[in-house]
């Protein structure tokens, strides 16, 4: 491999190296950012190996081989993960070749394929005198490639207090650190800490003026995380690639608070309930202390953790809780978190070692007193005293995913394990969604057959209301034309003239039409009979008010 910053290759060439070892071992085999040659080819539209294609490949499984497309450029310029040192500490890379070579082309030969890598000697003579004679001179974006940073002073003042640092190292393809060092060295002031928890609490603060400086207002520097980019890509795959990087890198850089440094104030203003709890816990010294043993569940932390480990367990929650409220989450009062709008919570206990139990005075009393009622009785009852003690260790289980825990081992502890458990607390996230959103697709269909089925109800009990009415007015018609048909068969037999008779047939017509739900004819007397009600509702009833 060449020792300049940057090597030329053909498109063929990197095309078939990809498809020879794969992406990462291309990487790998010429010192290449994982994260770029991934870009870059996409930029330059060299295709890929699909998902599954080398696990398929050592199987012998038939796989396809994507060819290559044409494009306007057969040629590449790769970056090598070599970075020089500005004079102020800062990391600076320019595309500049080694002095000896510097008007010559290097030819790398490949002896597996059998071609050349060749670094463009007019490149490298450009880069050369542009650090030879600018070298006191701000720097400007158009002296290097799309490959490096630049670091505007009030541009990156800016983006520094409008969100936290670690995203805007995400967004420049660098970590934190180089970011605050990059701030340091152009005298750019950052949030302190815990500036966003508390702006997010609503508090006002006040923001200080970028100070006066002159000078270099720009620094470029080269894009480089190779590490974030090395992670399975199986790894936060529900995640936009934004977010998914943003994650890996906070992951990579999570670390433990120094032991003098205040901690998280969710976490101090819930170590007095742990202390409460553990204070009134009723169980014996040495008695066995789980979830399960529990009738009524601790409060987490509580019963499960021994006092002299609960510091080491408070300052490995601060590290997460911090890294997750400066990706966008936050911690609830009961020490559960929120993460992607899901509340995710984790379990940490600490393991006891199984001793001989030993007897306690009252106990070996207990049982003097057994043994002598035994002599006198075989009905003397025993004392109930366990045969073995349980000792907390100081070794930590954490559980974040069902039925995988992070555990103190021999040769590490879980706090070598943070970045790990931070991806893990974002994988329980979407479980936790998946499983919101299937128990709010099941109550759904729940309610909604209990909504067709109430509506079946209401419907059904609608029609037997409406056919019970229907029935009743029948009867009402019916009994309006017997009384019509009784009228029409009186007035064929009986003398008319008769004044008493007339009369009457008068108001008996009158009544059929009161019966008649087609006329409906309101009785003086009666009123307007209700012809929907029941036989029983309808029935004429004698009053019973009597004067008397």
């Amino acid at each position: 491999m060449a020792d300049g910053q940057f090597i030329k290759v053909s498109r063929e060439f990197l095309y078939n190296e990809i498809w020879k070892i794969s992406v990462a071992g291309t990487a790998r085999k010429y010192n290449i950012p994982y994260a770029e040659l991934l870009r870059l080819c996409k930029e330059v539209e060299i295709p890929i190996p699909p998902s599954g294609y080398w696990t398929k490949l050592s199987f012998g499984k038939p796989v396809e081989k994507i060819q290559l497309p044409g494009y306007p450029e057969s040629e590449v310029i790769l970056p090598i993960n070599d970075i020089l040192k500005c004079s102020d500490g800062l990391a600076k890379s320019e595309y500049i070749a080694s002095s000896n070579e510097k008007h010559n082309k290097t030819d790398i030969k490949d002896k597996k394929a059998g071609n050349i890598i060749q670094s463009d000697s007019n490149e490298e003579k450009s880069a050369s005198e542009f650090s030879d004679e600018n070298e006191n001179t701000p720097l400007t974006y158009r002296t290097l490639s799309d490959k490096s940073n630049v670091y505007n002073r009030e541009k990156l003042y800016e983006e520094v207090w409008a969100k936290p640092v670690i995203q805007v190292a995400v967004k420049y393809g660098v970590s934190d650190v180089m970011i605050h060092k990059i701030c340091k060295s152009l005298d750019i002031p950052v949030p302190p800490r815990g500036y966003w928890t508390r702006l997010r609490a609503g508090e006002k603060i006040e923001k200080p003026l970028l100070p006066i400086r002159e000078g270099v207002n720009e620094i470029i520097g080269y894009k480089t995380i190779e590490e974030v980019s090395e992670v399975s890509q199986q790894t936060l795959a529900f995640l936009s690639e934004y977010e998914r990087q943003e994650v890996l890198l906070a992951s990579k850089q999570i670390r433990l608070s120094g032991e003098k440094e205040k901690l998280h104030k969710k976490i101090r203003k819930y170590h007095p309930i742990v202390r409460e709890w553990n204070k009134n816990d009723r169980k014996d010294k040495g008695a066995q202390r789980s979830f399960r043993n529990y009738t009524n569940v601790p409060p987490f932390l509580a019963g499960v953790i021994s006092n002299e480990a609960l510091p080491r367990v408070y300052r490995i929650l601060d590290a997460l809780y911090r890294q997750i409220e400066m990706l966008g989450g936050s911690v609830n009062d009961d020490l559960s978190l929120i993460i992607r709008n899901e509340r995710v919570t984790l379990k940490i206990f600490e393991v006891q070692d199984e001793v001989k139990h030993e007897l306690t005075r009252q106990e070996a009393q207990e049982l003097v007193v057994y043994e002598d009622a035994l002599r006198h009785s075989e009905w003397a009852s025993k004392p109930n005293i366990r045969k073995h003690d349980y000792i907390f260790n100081g070794k930590l289980r954490i559980s974040i995913l069902k039925n995988k825990y992070f555990r103190d081992s021999e040769k590490a502890k879980v706090e070598s394990r943070l970045g790990d458990m931070l991806i893990e607390l974002y994988e329980e996230s979407e479980v936790v969604r998946k499983k919101r959103e299937a128990d709010e697709e099941t109550q759904r269909k729940r309610d909604e057959e209990k909504r067709l089925r109430e509506e079946r109800e209401m419907r059904y009990s609608e029609e037997v209301d409406k056919t019970i009415a229907l029935t009743n007015i029948a009867q009402d018609y019916d009994m309006a034309c017997k009384i019509r048909n009784y009228i029409d068969a009186l007035e064929l037999k009986t003398d008319l003239s008769d004044e008493k008779t007339a009369e009457w047939i008068d108001w008996a017509k009158r009544k059929a039409d009161w019966f008649d739900p087609i006329i409906g004819r309101e009785d003086e007397l009666f009123g307007r009979r209700e012809h929907e009600k029941s036989e029983d509702e309808k029935a004429l009833r004698k009053s019973r008010n009597y004067w008397w």
